[in-house]
């Protein structure tokens, strides 16, 4: 793979050339994992760069539907470099077992970054979760994801029930202790012809909205081999193209129950938290790519008469791209953290679930925003070569587009987090979750701003996106001081992002924040 340009930061380990966001790492997760995150940031730096650059210039996967012998199969062709690749990968979706958790599952994705390669892990961590969580034997599937040869994924995107779930139209009829899901036309289905193990929501009874839901796994073979779906296409799609995203249809097809109505939406919900804060440190992985390009090129160019970074617009560009990465990789590792000692916290009311779900909403927007407007500045840093997809640049800025859109558009993450504030019995627990890190000097005047809009979240819904992003900035803030701890210097940083400033003329950052190049 050594002939494919994927960037500057080809060749280099991703985890040890930035030591800031190694001390945040080093903050959530135990010491001993070290070791493998710094393996991590070396494929980071190697295969996959290597093989997310040629995954993407070939384009969408072919469905092959049949094989010589004319049995379906739905599969989706992808490389033989691919398939390695993931493999290498497979041991992410069992690190939430080790003593890493699920901080160290999701430190090893903000290194791995590339959400089209991503996204199939997070599928199949998301369906072993749930298997650990609610199946009665899990040990059989789990040995699949982890070891072989199985993919997970979560089909409950419909035709006409996107974030709308109460309007799902797949319906699940018992049958022989199990059930049978027909009308089931699962629009978005990423991981479609690589997956045979999927958690899917359908309709028992007569119950509307998403009180009638029940949450299943479906298997791609019934027990006597026939196949249990059909993939009926491959979606050709901007970017993610490491992942195949395409139509399945359930019909006939025989599934497990998981959850019953009323607890199935929160089981739903739950796994949709967990996929949400994988794209939080997708975002953040992003970003880190987007600026670690930047700042070699700002280096490495010349223009009239020094180098690029020697330029005061440039360099605070280069200053700025970074500040904005450490905010959001921090906000992405706090949330990391939370998912780690929230997510079995009882649902669907308790204070700590709750919380979680909240900070699930502010920080899925507010990292995926950003490091689509990193991408962006990235690619003007680059001119010329950053519009050409001969180079990474473009593709990291098509990549980073989808983060906004992915497991809910703004607007939906806006209703969600409107919901799970009004549900809390008082705000006190976002507030001394997220002021407790803020100095005492400046915690006052904190707290005064989340008083004023959390009540327009609740009440006010024209206003309620508008309140996520001053939410998500403040977000960003509280996981800075927090993480100063471990970094003092990130606390300068923080200091701008808590009172919205620019970095005044000649700003430098602290060398401790630097790339390690």
């Amino acid at each position: 793979m050594g002939t494919v340009f994927a960037g500057y930061s080809q060749g280099l380990n991703h985890f040890e050339v930035d030591p800031a966001v190694a001390k945040m790492m080093r903050a959530v997760i135990p010491a001993d994992h070290e070791d493998r995150l710094r393996q991590m940031g070396a494929l980071a730096g190697g295969e996959v760069l290597e093989v997310g650059q040629a995954v993407d210039r070939a384009g969408t996967a072919e469905l092959r539907s049949h094989d010589i012998d004319g049995n379906v199969v739905d599969e989706a062709v992808i490389s033989a470099d691919h398939h390695r690749l993931y493999e290498r990968l497979r041991s992410l979706i069992a690190t939430p077992e080790t003593p890493a958790g699920f901080a160290g599952h999701f430190a090893e994705g903000y290194l791995l970054a590339d959400p089209g390669l991503y996204c199939l892990i997070t599928l199949s961590t998301q369906v072993a979760t749930a298997l650990r969580d609610l199946h009665p034997d899990p040990a059989p599937y789990l040995e699949r994801l982890y070891h072989g040869p199985s993919w997970g994924a979560t089909w409950f995107t419909e035709a006409n029930a996107g974030s709308d779930l109460g309007a799902t139209l797949t319906r699940a009829t018992p049958s022989g202790g199990g059930h049978i899901l027909d009308d089931g036309d699962k629009y978005f289905a990423s991981g479609a012809g690589l997956a045979d193990l999927a958690l899917a929501g359908a309709r028992i009874g007569d119950r509307a909205g998403v009180k009638g839901l029940g949450l299943f796994l479906v298997d791609k073979f019934r027990p006597d081999g026939i196949p249990n779906f059909r993939v009926l296409r491959l979606k050709d799609k901007l970017g993610t193209r490491g992942v195949p995203t395409g139509e399945v249809e359930l019909a006939g097809t025989t599934a497990t129950l998981l959850a019953e109505p009323g607890e199935g939406i929160h089981r739903i919900l739950e796994s949709l938290t967990l996929a949400r804060v994988a794209n939080s440190v997708s975002s953040a992985g992003i970003a880190r790519i987007a600026t670690l390009e930047s700042t070699i090129r700002g280096g490495r160019r010349s223009a009239f008469g020094g180098i690029l970074a020697g330029h005061p617009l440039f360099a605070r560009d280069l200053v700025e791209m970074r500040m904005e990465h450490l905010g959001i990789a921090a906000l992405s590792l706090q949330m990391a953290s939370y998912f780690q000692q929230l997510r079995q916290a009882p649902i669907p009311n308790s204070p700590d679930f709750l919380l979680l779900r909240f900070m699930s909403h502010i920080s899925k927007v507010h990292t995926a925003q950003t490091a689509a407007s990193v991408t962006q500045r990235a690619m003007e840093c680059f001119g010329g070569n950053g519009f050409i997809e001969e180079f990474p640049i473009a593709r990291w800025h098509r990549e980073a587009l989808v983060l906004p859109i992915w497991e809910g558009t703004a607007n939906v993450h806006s209703l969600d987090a409107s919901e799970a504030a009004a549900r809390m019995k008082s705000f006190d627990p976002v507030i001394d979750e997220l002021s407790g890190p803020v100095p005492a000097k400046l915690r006052q005047g904190y707290v005064k701003r989340l008083q004023d809009l959390l009540p327009v979240l609740v009440e006010q819904p024209w206003e309620r996106k508008t309140a996520v992003t001053q939410l998500g900035l403040l977000a960003r803030a509280a996981a800075l001081y927090r993480f100063a701890e471990a970094e003092p210097a990130l606390e300068e940083i923080a200091r701008l992002c808590l009172l919205e400033r620019p970095p005044a003329a000649g700003f430098r950052l602290d060398p401790a924040l630097e790339f390690n190049l």
